[in-house]
């Protein structure tokens, strides 16, 4: 049988970040956690953006980071930039997360994010960043499809 894993997707745009860090989780991001979860791990991600996994998710991120040739300085500061900039969050009464402020500043969010479902993970993004982002992917999305042979 296969494992059965949280899929996010779907965007939601103009989320509230209010002054302490905290965000409200999308329910239906919230809804797809498996029954009695409510953490996720918060970490630096690419392309300027936050990642967002359930706890076993991160889990399949950390046996990916350990499988690395510890030897190979690349893989040392990866290791680094992405364990070194995780931390556990826990979804409150009101479905939000508290992201600490420095995480936020590291992807220049202030006041308002968007939040991207990205299949085993949800993103938060700088929306300015975010749209500029997509701009550029869509402009080559049939480019991209063909090249990794999706279509």
């Amino acid at each position: 049988m296969a494992e059965e894993f949280p899929q996010f997707i779907g965007e939601y745009e103009d989320v509230p970040v209010d002054p302490k860090g905290r965000l409200i989780v999308p329910s239906a991001f919230r809804r797809s956690l498996p029954m009695g979860v409510s953490t996720f791990v918060v970490a630096r991600w690419f392309d300027g953006c936050l990642a967002v996994y359930d706890p076993d998710g991160w889990k399949r991120v950390m046996r990916r980071l350990q499988s690395l040739d510890g030897g190979q300085r690349q893989s040392r500061q990866l290791i680094r930039a992405l364990a070194g900039r995780a931390t556990d969050v826990r979804v409150d009464r009101q479905g939000r997360i508290l992201i600490p402020r420095k995480y936020l500043d590291m992807v220049e969010i202030t006041d308002r994010a968007t939040i991207i479902g990205a299949l085993d993970r949800f993103e938060v993004w700088n929306s300015k960043r975010y749209a500029g982002y997509m701009d550029e992917a869509d402009q080559k999305l049939e480019e991209i499809a063909e090249e990794i042979d999706l279509l």
